[in-house]
């Protein structure tokens, strides 16, 4: 008997407004499309396991790295903005070189935010959002990021200096693992923060790193554009959250239904890195997802 063979992921590199801009793509282009936007540490790897399931499931899946991340160019501070603003001015290149008409839009972490500024510029692109620990609202910047906004607001050496240790090796870790019961501490791969990390840990990286992170504070500003962009367009939105997310609140995913009353919400007893440890839950979620809400 003649047994399936599962669908390849195939590893590409694109010139993209200087950059050399790595991606993992699975499935036939001709079919509906899904990008997928990764967040912080992490790069396309983090859908390692996504690609081929969605291409099986009759998807075309296409992941980039962003610049400074996984194996995009990472240039110096000196030569290239790491700002949210730049990150998306690449990723809607990208979107333009690679010819996506149209495509639902997986968001997590930084990849959320750069994801809604690409919406914002090609809303009429745009088939369907799925959140996953992703921030579009002010509730998940809750208490764990206090000294965040402190420092935001006044970026004194003293207010930094009340700033955690994150841009290292353990704070790498933290990003997977942080807020997770210990039961569940078996089910990450350290294989994700080691090559996170050995990718950070190069010439000038963790500067570049904090960059992005002193510009998070303009995503702020964009809140408002995207509650409106939700109120007025009112896409087929699914919302994943880990209840344990030690980053984004939780309280935030039931932000959405308040601006998308159709968006189908689901907290899992997971972390912010939840693809990670609860793929078997999320994956299902959303293929159910797309079927139903997908034309």
């Amino acid at each position: 008997m003649k047994t399936m063979q599962p669908p390849k992921i195939i590893h590409r590199t694109v010139h993209i407004n200087g950059l050399d801009i790595f991606y993992r793509e699975a499935g036939d282009p001709s079919r509906p499309a899904i990008l997928l936007m990764h967040g912080f540490p992490s790069s396309s790897h983090m859908f390692r396991r996504l690609l081929p399931a969605l291409a099986q499931a009759d998807y075309y899946a296409i992941a980039p790295d962003f610049p400074g991340f996984g194996y995009s160019s990472y240039p110096p501070t000196n030569s290239f903005a790491y700002t949210f603003e730049n990150m998306a001015r690449v990723i809607s290149s990208f979107v333009t070189e690679k010819q996506l008409q149209q495509f639902a839009l997986y968001l997590h972490d930084y990849g959320s935010t750069i994801g809604m500024r690409v919406a914002l510029e090609h809303p009429e692109k745009i088939t369907a959002l799925i959140f996953q620990d992703g921030n579009s609202y002010e509730e998940g910047l809750g208490k764990e990021w206090d000294t965040a906004k402190a420092y935001w607001d006044n970026p004194t050496a003293a207010n930094r200096a009340q700033l955690p240790e994150w841009l290292n090796a353990e704070g790498t870790r933290q990003q997977y693992v942080a807020g997770v019961p210990e039961d569940q501490l078996p089910l990450f791969s350290p294989d994700t923060w080691t090559l996170d990390w050995a990718l950070m840990d190069r010439p000038g990286h963790v500067a570049a790193q904090f960059a992005l992170f002193e510009d998070y504070r303009h995503n702020r500003k964009y809140f408002p554009q995207f509650r409106e962009f939700f109120r007025r367009t009112q896409l087929p939105t699914l919302v994943i959250w880990g209840k344990y997310d030690a980053y984004f609140s939780v309280e935030e995913a039931a932000c959405y239904k308040r601006d998308l009353p159709d968006a189908e919400v689901h907290i899992l007893e997971a972390g912010h890195k939840a693809l990670e440890s609860h793929f078997e839950d999320i994956c299902p979620l959303m293929l159910d997802f797309l079927k139903r809400r997908l034309s």
